[in-house]
């Protein structure tokens, strides 16, 4: 049996997603499995539903099982994304292909750009570093420094295909790559809702509709889909970085000085400053954002600070290596039993199934992973049950789902 793995966030699953787990097989693949972000996402904010609907979702539009990627680690920097998300999955023993989509398509040249980024020349680094020292971002200073491939570096799936890529390389993992050419609308483009909708013009859409009135949204998503979201959305609306205003503005007074700040992950000093000087400004999280944005510091870089101070993420060597690792099983197929027997034999890392049962089998440092885990978690929960005036629900004793 082959095992293909793809790392993703289905915010909302949609047909580009489905198209993905289409050709993993038409690659070979015999199951797919799918390592998914929990109530957090890459860009530093809530997912608009959470992380079991999410999972219903990817297995109705096709994966066999659905895993749960640590927010720790899923709402980090591309960089950190990638590479903690391939380790996970290198170390499960069994996932043959990691498939991911990517804007060119060309695993030949994605392949070569992440070759120069593991093996950074004195050149290379020159260049970045006089990029920085004259204010651009990061992501703009690596483009400019590298010339060759300012394209593939300009747009964000080629951006995680390279750091993907470059993970694989480092940990010598024994997954084979293999790049998917996204189709459709850009990622960026949120403008209209088409057969291959981005993710955002999705959430654009639902972020403006009226109770379950999600005009367009069928054609974007599959049928099944549209049904798990409609039901979710019509209980509890979609969750926003705006709805944890408050708890951010607790954070930011509570916090004296801009040092203390840079105990958090994703912090930087210029940042803290920023934060600090202009935080009697605060009115929400959406509009700080805006406040604090420079043209070196990009908005996803301060949404993913935010959103760890608020989750009180603090440096913490002990919960970022592989001893740490643990994934939650969240769902699977019931035709695809198969896979889940071949990661409970080969893994190397605790796949919870049963979280009350299975807990106290984890390490000291998995533990202090999976506590965090369930703490945020049950923040989001809290969350929207609040702002919607629902009965909170435990994600500790939610149950396994089974399509």
């Amino acid at each position: 049996m082959k095992i293909a793995a793809i790392i993703g966030e289905f915010n909302p699953f949609h047909n580009g997603h489905r198209l993905i787990i289409e050709k993993a097989r038409e690659l070979g693949a015999d199951r797919v499995i799918t390592l998914m972000s929990g109530d957090y996402v890459q860009r530093g904010v809530p997912a608009i539903t959470d992380r079991h609907v999410r999972a219903h979702m990817a297995l109705v539009g096709g994966a066999d099982a659905v895993l749960s990627y640590p927010t720790r680690f899923a709402s980090s920097t591309a960089e950190s994304f990638a590479f903690h998300a391939v380790e996970m999955l290198n170390l499960l023993g069994c996932v043959d292909m990691l498939v991911f989509g990517s804007e060119c398509g060309d695993l030949e040249l994605l392949d070569r750009c992440a070759d120069v980024l593991v093996n950074e020349s004195e050149a290379y680094k020159a260049k970045l570093k006089e990029g920085l020292r004259k204010g651009l971002s990061f992501p703009k200073a690596r483009a400019e420094a590298l010339p060759e491939y300012a394209e593939v570096l300009s747009t964000p799936n080629n951006i995680l295909a390279v750091e993907y890529l470059k993970a694989l390389k480092k940990i010598r993992a024994k997954m084979v790559p293999c790049t998917v050419t996204r189709e459709g609308m850009s990622y960026l483009d949120d403008s209209k809702l088409t057969e291959m909708a981005s993710a955002s013009a999705l959430r654009r859409a639902l972020a403006e509709a009226d109770g379950e009135n999600f005009p367009g949204v069928e054609i974007s998503m599959p049928e099944e889909c549209v049904k798990i979201l409609k039901n979710d959305v019509g209980k509890y609306g979609i969750t926003r970085a705006n709805d944890y205003s408050l708890l951010l503005i607790d954070r930011l007074w509570t916090v004296g000085e801009p040092f203390l700040l840079n105990k958090f992950t994703e912090m930087t000093d210029d940042l803290a400053n920023t934060i600090i000087k202009k935080r009697n400004l605060f009115t929400t999280v959406d509009d700080f954002a805006d406040r604090c944005k420079t043209k070196n510091i990009t908005l996803s870089h301060i949404y993913r600070a935010f959103m760890h101070v608020i989750l009180d993420f603090r440096m913490d060597p002990r919960m970022e290596n592989p001893n740490a690792y643990y994934t939650q099983m969240l769902g699977f197929r019931t035709e695809s039993e198969d896979v889940v027997r071949a990661i409970q034999e080969n893994t190397r890392i605790p796949v919870i199934m049963n979280p009350p049962r299975e807990v106290d089998g984890l390490n000291p440092d998995q533990r202090r992973l999976f506590d965090e885990e369930m703490r945020v978690s049950n923040l989001y929960e809290s969350v929207r049950a609040d702002k919607y005036h629902k009965p909170f629900e435990n994600v500790f004793t939610k149950e396994l789902i089974k399509v």
